[in-house]
């Protein structure tokens, strides 16, 4: 897939994926650290995960989605 891909056409399934591996490159995560954090990301803002995954992928994510990511979910903190 390309950065000019229209994420809006592609299926939830597609948008969780793509934003799982974007997220497991960005901070060196496995599958289940980066789906656990879009999950939680999803679970902060009561949001679904596709939608949440959305955000990643256009790199428009809210503060509200982030909140105690660091210590719970990444292992920084």
């Amino acid at each position: 897939m390309t950065g000019s891909t229209n994420s809006s056409q592609l299926s939830p399934e597609d948008l969780i994926e793509q934003a799982t591996r974007i997220i497991m490159n960005r901070f060196h995560l496995d599958a289940a650290q980066a789906l656990e954090a879009l999950r939680r990301m999803s679970q902060n803002t009561r949001t679904q995960m596709c939608v949440s995954a959305e955000w990643v992928i256009n790199h428009k994510v809210p503060v509200e989605a982030v909140r105690g990511l660091e210590e719970n979910v990444l292992g920084f903190g």
